[in-house]
């Protein structure tokens, strides 16, 4: 049963209606990638507040990875390491400084990543994707600058079932770069502009790699393409 009094506190009501729903789970279970694009999926003071406070009062922390090595590591060992072998270089969230701490902008993101444990929240994303979903407590979010990119691979761990990202970059352009590329089994793939306020939900089983090609050194320095992320894992 979808609660669309709650959700509608988060998501535009338009979304919510059963033809919405099922023209979304219809697009997601057709797709060979079986996923997703909503457009201008949360309300707009929502995702203002959110992408306001991922611009402005978050703190990001650069993080590097290499496909050798589990986990984050030194960016001194990153650097040392063979090209390809470096995974992906971008930007964590890691805190609020205190003078943010309690500011609207960051308590509506702090509510909005439990929202995601609520089971309104889980009963709107298994009606869309059709899957019986779990639990899901590690979205978080990301801030990609110049330079910065994640290399081919797959979500299939830890119970993984199904990956959504949403953008929060008010007019993000073509030209910075920063596509998501969902992977088929066929070897063709889908490209997802991080259109600022849209949401990719796909099924991390269906795809076999899925990427984000690297930000254009010519994008602004203060341009970063800004995300929420994570995962519903599976049931059981």
């Amino acid at each position: 049963m979808i609660d669309r009094q709650r959700l509608a506190a988060w998501i535009q009501p338009r979304h919510l209606d059963d033809q919405a729903l099922e023209a979304y789970r219809s697009a997601f279970t057709t797709h060979p990638a079986r996923l997703v694009i909503i457009r201008d999926f949360l309300a707009p003071d929502v995702a203002d507040r959110l992408g306001r406070f991922l611009a402005n009062e978050a703190e990001f922390k650069p993080e590097f990875g290499l496909y050798s090595i589990e986990g984050a590591v030194k960016e001194e060992d990153w650097l040392r390491a063979d090209d390809q072998d470096r995974f992906f270089r971008l930007g964590k969230v890691v805190g609020t400084p205190p003078r943010f701490q309690t500011s609207p902008n960051a308590l509506t993101y702090l509510q909005f990543r439990m929202a995601f444990q609520r089971p309104e929240f889980k009963a709107f994303f298994e009606s869309i994707s059709g899957m019986p979903l779990g639990w899901s407590d590690d979205f978080g979010a990301h801030a990609m600058a110049a330079g910065d990119f994640l290399r081919p691979h797959s979500d299939d761990n830890k119970d993984r079932q199904l990956a959504l990202v949403i953008y929060l970059t008010p007019g993000w352009k073509r030209k910075f770069g920063g596509v998501l590329r969902v992977v088929h089994h066929d070897e063709r793939f889908t490209d997802v502009e991080p259109e600022y306020n849209s949401l990719i939900a796909f099924d991390v089983l269906a795809s076999p790699a899925h990427l984000v090609l690297p930000i254009q050194p010519g994008t602004a320095g203060s341009t970063r393409r800004l995300s929420i992320g994570g995962w519903y894992h599976k049931l059981g």
